[in-house]
């Protein structure tokens, strides 16, 4: 009796250990070009495919985006009470790229995190932000957090 039992249970196991569990994939990109049509390509673009690509696999992709340098602009949602005012070509990239930023955030569960630091040195206030773009800490400290908890790291300069 017990030998058939130790068989069952050995059966029971290997043949479940061929069943995987859906994976997460994790990365935080470090955003810092101001480049929109790399953005759109890269990014944007980028995360929607890998997403895909995952999802098709049966694993679920999790992105961070980690905003400081030139990108800061594209986050900026009421542009007419911001540092970025006189940026005509802003407003004309802003009404392509604004959409894409909202999927990403509402269809993708995208996080954005953008320098505390750098807002303050380039006077952005944190109300002019589009309302999916967190702003508590300063990129370092998001960079360091993200990668700890797994996330692999993606330059985007």
């Amino acid at each position: 009796m017990q030998k058939n039992a130790f068989l069952l249970i050995a059966v029971l196991l290997f043949g479940f250990s061929g069943i995987t569990q859906a994976e997460e994939k994790k990365a935080v990109y470090d955003l810092t070009s101001g480049d929109a049509s790399k953005i759109e390509s890269r990014l944007l673009g980028g995360i929607k495919r890998i997403a895909e690509y995952y999802k098709s696999q049966g694993d679920e992709f999790k992105a961070v985006i980690a905003i400081s340098g030139e990108a800061y602009k594209y986050f900026v949602e009421d542009i007419a009470n911001s540092p970025f005012k006189d940026d005509a070509a802003l407003i004309v990239q802003q009404k392509k790229l604004a959409p894409l930023l909202k999927e990403l955030a509402n269809d993708y569960g995208v996080r954005f995190e953008m320098c505390g630091a750098g807002m303050t040195a380039r006077k952005i206030k944190p109300e002019s932000l589009y309302d999916f773009v967190n702003t508590d800490k300063i990129k370092p400290v998001y960079m360091i957090d993200w990668q700890n908890q797994g996330y692999a790291y993606m330059p985007l300069h």
